[in-house]
């Protein structure tokens, strides 16, 4: 490319275009392929220069729905993608997705525009303190100079240090305040400079692993690894299932960990029905101590996991590559290890392997709580069996994404195992209901396969706008919403049992009475309902051979979700315990 525009700029317009191209031009070099937008007036230096240097644009009318599309498409890619929008409380409503990004480990660059010092806080326009706005959700925050007055080396700096604190361990959000003056609009064509960073300028260490796991597993067979949900790259997948393999100790694998929806599950002994296994005072009584457990990735969704830790600690409980969040809400945290799975799992020569007694008691009494759920849900029509039927007529090299609050812990259940590779996304770091749709949108842009996303009702008004723009857009997505008539986590809880219902659907439940396949029609997308189980298989055949976006709703009720989960765990105990 010609660097004539930008070689010797002589006016403040052309020095503010000059640092501006400089910067998205070093950063498209350092592999960064998607910038997101939000349209307004003081950002159109930034909008204007990342369309000239030729990176891959969506427009999002809505900060919130483009920040959750931002954080979807770099948990499917790893890559950081740009968020680019206007000022005042444009950008505020990034913080919901920042706060995911952050607790997530997802990388992803905020450039908010502002105005310049002798503006702010003087009564001008759509002008609010931005500086900090995100506070420790990010890895590196700063406040560009006016970016007319300074040189464009500058902006090299900021691209290479931005990608560097967000590709760093632990990944995260970065965030760029701009201060832009006026004229904002270009005064000659924009011709975008050649870079000069490639992604050389970041070696990586080659690291042959750490010698702690090898050694507990040499002189504890009793030992456990649980692996939360997770970003992991395939490398970082086989690490940990060959370390398992060699070791004997078995990996408790929650629903979003990678583990379940993958082809090479067979290779080690994973354990998928741990809520129902570690709910069991049998199981647990007869279970022998345990000497380590390894946790690697967010903390795992399964509550009887974190109850059975609470009643029998383990000796040494060793976190691997820790993020903001340390996966330790008992604050039981023996050993710290650093580093990719990839890095710190090693497998080893001579193990005791899966044949040992502590391995096949977890590998025997996993089958058994795996055929106990299996006839319930072959035989029922509740929640668990829709989504169980959803998740057998998935495609191979699909993304699934999984939804907070019931849906999630229904899949804990439900989603047992599977013979395709199967990506599944969720927003486990911070564990809100927000933005979700959003998210899914952004998996659905980068994913290489179909992209399905299982919300609740609740959920699903809560991003309404994401429904808009997967219509506007015409993402290629395919949102199944399991209507339960309000927010049925809640009827787990003890609060259930302790009020009138009336008071409890008007505080807890709350019915929203919405048609979201009436909304859904509105927005331009292809809408059903799914009226039994049979008919789920021929929906989705023709959703995923059309393109999306299409949005399915079934109807459900609590009640029915509560009873299966309550008989499957009594049949657990009384089928295979005799009581």
């Amino acid at each position: 490319m010609s660097k004539s525009v930008t070689t010797n700029p002589n006016t403040p317009n052309e020095l503010m275009y000059a640092f501006c191209l400089r910067f998205f031009s070093e950063m498209r070099a350092l592999g960064v392929a998607d910038v997101i937008i939000s349209p307004g007036s003081r950002s159109t230096p930034l909008a204007l220069s990342a369309q000239a240097v030729g990176f891959h644009i969506s427009v999002h009318l809505d900060e919130r729905v483009a920040g959750f599309h931002a954080l979807g498409s770099a948990k499917v890619t790893g890559i950081p993608v740009i968020l680019i929008c206007s000022s005042g409380t444009a950008a505020a409503n990034y913080h919901p997705a920042v706060i995911e990004a952050n607790h997530a480990q997802v990388p992803m660059i905020i450039c908010t525009a502002d105005r310049p010092p002798e503006l702010r806080q003087w009564g001008a326009g759509q002008t609010i303190d931005q500086v900090g706005i995100y506070k420790e959700n990010i890895r590196w925050g700063w406040d560009l100079p006016v970016v007319s007055e300074v040189d464009e080396d500058v902006a090299r700096s900021t691209a290479l240090r931005a990608w560097s604190m967000a590709t760093a361990h632990p990944l995260g959000p970065v965030h760029l305040n701009w201060p832009l003056r006026e004229p904002l609009e270009p005064s000659r064509e924009l011709d975008p400079p050649e870079p000069t960073l490639t992604l050389a300028s970041f070696p990586l260490k080659k690291v042959k692993g750490d010698p702690l796991l090898s050694n507990l597993s040499r002189k504890h067979e009793r030992g456990l690894i649980v692996v939360g949900p997770n970003d992991y790259t395939d490398e970082d997948i086989e690490a940990v299932l060959a370390f398992s393999s060699d070791s004997g100790w078995p990996i408790l694998a929650d629903p979003c960990s990678q583990m379940r929806g993958t082809d090479k599950y067979m290779k080690a002994p994973i354990i998928t029905s741990g809520e129902i296994l570690l709910a069991s005072d049998r199981f647990t009584s007869e279970l022998a101590s345990v000497d380590v457990v390894v946790h690697i990735g967010l903390s795992a969704t399964s509550k009887a996991f974190r109850l059975w830790q609470q009643r029998y600690p383990p000796d040494r409980f060793v976190l691997v590559s820790p993020g903001t969040d340390w996966a330790d809400p008992l604050h039981g945290v023996t050993d710290i290890i650093h580093g990719a799975p990839r890095e710190t799992f090693r497998s080893f020569e001579h193990g005791r392997g899966i044949e040992s007694d502590w391995c096949q008691f977890w590998v025997k009494y996993n089958d058994l709580a795996k055929e106990t759920i299996r006839t319930h849900v072959e035989a029922g029509d509740c929640e668990l069996s829709f989504i169980a039927q959803v998740l057998s007529c998935l495609p191979d090299k699909a993304t699934l994404v999984l939804s907070n609050s019931m849906i999630v812990r229904d899949a804990e259940l439900a989603f047992q195992e599977s013979r395709k590779d199967i990506t599944v996304i969720s927003n486990r770091g911070a564990n809100g209901i927000d933005g979700v749709i959003s998210t899914a949108i952004g998996a659905a842009s980068s994913a290489e396969g179909p992209c399905l996303l299982l919300i609740g009702d609740i959920a699903a008004v809560h991003d309404i706008s994401g429904l808009l723009a997967a219509g506007r857009l015409q993402s290629d997505l395919v949102i199944i919403v399991i209507d339960n008539g309000g927010g049925a986590i809640f009827s787990f809880l003890p609060i259930s049992q302790k009020i009138d219902n009336r008071t409890f659907a008007d505080l807890f439940t709350v019915p929203h009475g919405t048609s979201l396949n009436q909304i859904g029609e509105a927005a331009g997308l292809s809408t059903a309902t799914i009226g039994s189980l049979p008919e789920i298989e021929q929906h989705l055949d023709q959703a995923f051979n059309n393109g999306g976006p299409w949005l399915f709703s079934f109807q459900t009720t609590v009640d029915e979700t509560v009873a299966a989960f309550s008989a499957i765990r009594s049949d657990f105990e009384s089928s295979v315990f005799g009581r």
